[in-house]
């Protein structure tokens, strides 16, 4: 009475489906194992290395040339004014010229990243979903009295799309991260050392807010992935045991416990997309005060002739995008 047994064990039963999140039993073990999959595609993950730097270095550089058609604007300006001259067009056409060439071949590198990488991702779900089917199949039949249908198919479906999901964008995600903070700095640095060193002091006040906040969601979207599957799990048992269910008149108790299982998972879901929603409007005031500040020290330092007009402009575009840069945008599951 395998069917009869679930029925009774099964998350609605108190079985090892019900409580709370466990941790990780061996994630050192499982990480290593991963890795292995992931050693079978070495070779496109180091193309995917080597066009996501490629494409982050141009990008990087396309700030600092645009606050020079800016600077070249202001001059020709003052020159009108002074009567003396007027904007010469011609310097900012190839300005904008070679602008334009820069962006297209960061676009051109970040297409082939991009279609590589989801490649591999897919490479990687298939031969992942082959290994647990292969390991589905040598289980004894006392882990299928454990766990649900529901549980099991969560395994297969849930659990791997959020890993092969988290995959793509984490692997290009720290790339790209790790060259643009790099860029950024040395651009910043470049144009004043004094307004990096502003913009440096910003980040770790955002980052502590930021993180208590992820702290907060962590365990929100963890009981969101779990009662996903007591969902799935009670559904599925449900209609496999339909005829005992309604022989024993478990209707009352079968539509108490899907209640219970669907407000615990509404309210962790909605608390998690919540909490998670609140970093970007953290990360942009407190961007915004440290914009506030850079703007007033750029002014004074074009006054004194220290940096020009364009350098202003640039070092805000560097200090916004190293602002996003180190947003953390995992949601962890």
């Amino acid at each position: 009475m395998a069917g009869n047994n679930r029925l009774k064990r099964g998350p609605m039963g108190g079985g090892p489906g019900v409580g709370l999140p466990e941790k990780p039993k061996n994630f050192k073990g499982t990480f290593v194992k991963l890795l292995k999959y992931l050693t079978q595609y070495k070779l496109m993950i180091m193309i995917v290395m080597i066009c996501a730097i490629l494409s982050t270095i141009f990008n990087i550089i396309g700030p600092k040339i645009l606050g020079n058609i800016t600077t070249e604007i202001y001059m020709g300006v003052m020159k009108m004014i002074a009567g003396i001259g007027g904007i010469d067009f011609g310097a900012i056409g190839k300005i904008v010229l070679s602008l334009l060439a820069i962006y297209i071949i960061s676009t051109v590198f970040s297409y082939i990243q991009s279609f590589v990488m989801v490649g591999v991702g897919q490479k990687f779900t298939y031969h992942l979903r082959k290994g647990i089917s292969e390991k589905i199949n040598r289980l004894p039949i006392k882990y299928f009295d454990k766990k649900t249908h529901g549980e099991i198919l969560s395994y297969i479906t849930n659990d791997v799309d959020a890993i092969a999901q988290n995959l793509n964008q984490s692997i290009t995600q720290l790339i790209t991260s790790i060259t643009t903070v790099i860029g950024i700095l040395i651009m910043m640095f470049s144009i004043s050392w004094q307004m990096a060193l502003v913009a440096l002091l910003v980040l770790p006040v955002s980052m502590i807010l930021v993180m208590i906040v992820v702290h907060q969601s962590q365990k929100y979207f963890k009981a969101q992935q779990e009662y996903l599957g007591h969902v799935n799990g009670h559904i599925e048992e449900m209609y496999a045991n339909h005829e005992l269910v309604k022989a024993f008149n478990g209707e009352q108790k079968s539509i108490k416990e899907f209640t219970k299982y669907n407000q615990t998972l509404y309210h962790s879901n909605w608390k998690a997309q919540f909490l998670s929603g609140l970093m970007q409007p953290i990360m942009s005031f407190v961007g915004n005060v440290g914009y506030v500040i850079v703007c007033i020290m750029g002014g004074f330092y074009a006054r004194q002739g220290i940096i020009t007009v364009g350098n202003i402009q640039s070092f805000i575009q560097y200090m916004r995008r190293f602002t996003r840069t180190n947003y953390p945008t995992c949601q962890c599951k």
